[in-house]
């Protein structure tokens, strides 16, 4: 019997339908001529929690969101084998989620971005993401990858922080969003690119000269496999 993926989400609600709708995609891609309809879909949770928001300012809201992260994790986890978290920022709980004992079912954004850099010899790459991603402190998931990788982030970290908020309140296809997001990815010296954010998939943009890697196509690739 296929094991039941988890989904938590809320900042924003829209990454978290965004990774299930790569979680049916890859889901396709892995049975190929075997997927024969809804019968052959994923069993799929997903919960959304508006509080979680609060991760955006994470700095002076990390107790109070490792409160409502941690009963969202408890809840689903009664009712899945694997979950992970649409939303990169929030995957910095790694640690203790360990100490409630669920670290088992959780598939961080770490993992999956590691595993690339691994499975691909990349010498050199980007991490975008919102601000406590990218500058690499205590508050990114990613920070631990600098000891180990190159890896560029954005030099003007308050444009991107500001280029997600504009995506919750405008959407991927803003004319204002794309070119925002174009310039950034334009002065950026490495070719390939993770997009650290749930967010940062939804723009529009076009790019031949970069290779944008969505964290979230990696994410749901991921859960698809351990669902089998």
């Amino acid at each position: 019997m296929r094991k039941k993926i988890g989904i938590i989400t809320g900042s924003g609600p829209e990454a978290g339908v965004d990774l299930w709708q790569k979680i049916l995609l890859e889901n396709k891609l892995f049975l190929k001529d075997d997927f024969r309809g809804d019968l052959d879909a994923p069993n799929v949770t997903v919960l959304s929690v508006p509080e979680l928001g609060h991760s955006m300012e994470l700095e002076k809201n990390y107790n109070k969101v490792w409160e409502i992260l941690e009963n969202a994790i408890r809840d689903i986890s009664k009712r899945v084998d694997y979950f992970a978290i649409a939303c990169n920022t929030l995957n910095l709980y790694s640690n203790e989620i360990e100490k409630i004992y669920l670290k088992h079912k959780f598939i961080s954004t770490f993992d999956v971005v590691k595993d690339y850099l691994l499975e691909n010899s990349l010498d050199k790459a980007c991490i975008v993401g919102a601000l406590p991603v990218i500058e690499m402190k205590e508050y990114s998931v990613f920070k631990p990858l600098k000891d180990t990788f190159n890896v560029e982030v954005p030099k003007d970290f308050n444009k991107v922080h500001q280029l997600i908020y504009d995506v919750k309140k405008h959407g991927g296809d803003a004319h204002k969003v794309i070119n925002d997001f174009r310039i950034i990815v334009d002065k950026l010296e490495s070719n390939d690119i993770f997009l650290a954010c749930t967010e940062l998939p939804l723009i529009k943009l076009k790019c031949k000269d970069k290779n944008l890697i969505d964290v979230t196509q990696l994410l749901a690739k991921k859960l698809v496999e351990k669902s089998f």
